[in-house]
């Protein structure tokens, strides 16, 4: 018997439309069945007849109340929204009070392949906003991306932002990095207390911002977001002295700071992320609830009162020493750490200090190795004294980029694999892993006094492929693999070292593994890397 056909039919935007239509249409029925009994009026068989006849042609729309036309009309995306607006009269009603607006070329459906699509998106885009400026309709989410358009003028949107009236809740701006002249965001739009106070989140991109005191307050602000903007100390000193609501802020490659202070006013910021922004050299921080703190710059920390400080990730810009840096200074400005990320910078020259300062909460550390400009000369096992400074540690992750570290033959005994004279022992450490595992000496020291000095150990992992390893191919860790079902790509040499790093895992390290930890060596995946 041959197999049963199935016809799949494509989802479009009807269908989308007609899914939530007639989900709501059924329980709108069923609530009101028992009031429309009670109304209907008695007619005789005739006439009976006859009005079946014609609720059999009745629009399902027509016995919804309004508000859940509102509610249909609003779960749609917008290119829907206004696809159904164009088949239904309730919709078209409906459409002229839409309030969520989030307008891109994607959302708008346009075709790349056309010539004239940026033209045709700028079009779009001032048809729906002057539309609704002029009937009066009270955005609550505005989404402007008009990224790609290089060309767009200063005059377009300025007339799209007056649409950011009282009600306002959500507004995001991102415009194309790549222009003659950088539009400057006119404070003006958020002087209006009213509108200023009723914004919750507010995002720019490739813009300049100058607020000054004319700024209304953003008494609900709890999320604020500048990428590659232009703004001055003052200028964002006003800013922040009027958003006392703020929970999440994220600057990054602004320029036209230099020194950045985050104000004691600021009693609700829990996130703080500084990236990319190479004007600043210091970062000046008094928020006394912040938890979680990113950075990305030269690394001239001051904090006060950080008892909430939990999880800090920090990065260099082309700085040398910052797992030094951050040993030595992380004890004082962020104690109470329990989540650590370090990104070692390409000129990783100093050797971490073993130091008497602790970081007695630290549970959870990541350290990250990348390929440094000059020959690496870094000794990785002066990394025991983050595990000698955090006596509450329970993970470890050391992630160590190719070419990271000078590759050593594995030669010698195996007591040339162990560091003598030092006794420091953590009792709190259960999973450890190494990703970019290989033949380095140090790497190799480092490996043997976990094992030997952590008594309350149960996993280790070694990854020898860089993170490439042979669990991608069937859990599909990178979208890559997942679509082609495959490992990522190894060199010919990464391939020979990555068997030189398993000989070394198993000459110097297996026979070392106690009994009660769960030991996982990763090598080239036998399916995607083997004879290859």
């Amino acid at each position: 018997m041959s197999p049963r056909r199935v016809r799949l039919r494509p989802v479009t935007c009807r269908s989308r439309f007609a899914a939530i239509h007639d989900a709501a249409v059924s329980r709108t029925r069923r609530r009101h069945r028992h009031r429309h009994r009670l109304l209907k009026p008695h007619t005789s068989p005739a006439a009976g007849s006859g009005s079946k006849a014609s609720s059999t042609e009745t629009n399902g729309l027509e016995e919804l109340p309004e508000d859940i036309i509102h509610h249909i009309h609003s779960l749609l995306p917008i290119q829907d929204a206004a696809h159904a607006a164009c088949v239904s009269r309730r919709f078209r009603r409906s459409w002229r009070s839409y309030s969520s607006l989030i307008l891109s070329e994607r959302t708008l459906g346009l075709d790349r392949k056309t010539e004239e699509w940026k033209t045709h998106l700028i079009d779009k885009v001032d048809k729906i906003l002057t539309n609704h400026y002029h009937n009066g309709v009270k955005v609550k989410t505005l989404k402007l991306d008009i990224g790609p358009c290089r060309d767009i003028k200063a005059s377009y949107l300025d007339r799209w932002l007056r649409i950011i009236k009282p009600g306002i809740q959500e507004f995001s701006l991102l415009l194309p990095l790549v222009v003659n002249k950088i539009y400057s965001f006119p404070c003006s739009v958020l002087s209006n207390e009213a509108a200023a106070s009723s914004i919750q989140s507010l995002s720019l991109f490739g813009c300049a911002f100058h607020p000054t005191s004319i700024l209304g307050r953003l008494r609900r602000l709890k999320s604020l977001s500048l990428r590659y903007v232009h703004v001055t100390e003052d200028g964002l000193g006003h800013l922040l002295s009027k958003s006392s609501a703020l929970e999440w802020l994220e600057i990054e490659a602004c320029s036209g700071i230099i020194c950045l202070k985050i104000p004691c006013t600021l009693q609700q910021l829990k996130f703080l992320s500084v990236q990319k922004c190479e004007m600043v050299k210091v970062v000046e921080i008094d928020a006394p609830r912040l938890c979680s703190f990113r950075y990305c710059g030269t690394p001239v920390i001051y904090v006060r009162n950080s008892s909430q400080l939990k999880n800090v990730d920090i990065s260099p810009v082309n700085l040398s020493g910052i797992l030094s840096y951050a040993r030595f200074s992380l004890p004082s400005i962020a104690q109470n750490v329990e989540s650590l990320t370090l990104l070692a910078g390409r000129i990783e020259n100093a050797n971490t200090p073993m130091l008497p300062s602790k970081l007695p909460h630290l549970k959870n550390l990541k350290i990250s190795l990348v390929k440094p400009w000059s020959s690496p000369n870094y000794d990785v096992f002066s990394l025991v004294s983050f595990l000698d400074a955090s006596p509450a540690l329970e993970s470890f992750v050391l992630r160590v980029e190719q070419d990271a570290m000078m590759h050593d033959p594995v030669v010698g005994d195996d007591t040339e694999y162990r560091r003598q004279n030092l006794e420091c022992r953590n009792n709190s450490l259960r999973k450890v892993m190494i990703t970019g595992f290989c033949s380095a000496k140090s790497l190799v020291e480092l490996t043997v006094h976990i094992l030997e000095r952590t008594h309350s150990l149960e996993r280790f992992t070694l990854d020898i492929t860089y993170g490439y390893d042979r669990r991608t191919c069937n859990i599909a860790k990178f979208p890559i693999a997942r679509m082609i079902g495959q490992c990522w790509s190894l060199s010919k040499r990464a391939l020979e070292e990555a068997h030189r790093a398993v000989e070394t895992a198993d000459r110097y390290i297996k026979g070392r593994v106690p009994s009660s930890v769960q030991f996982e060596v990763l090598g080239p995946c036998p399916r995607c890397h083997i004879g290859k």
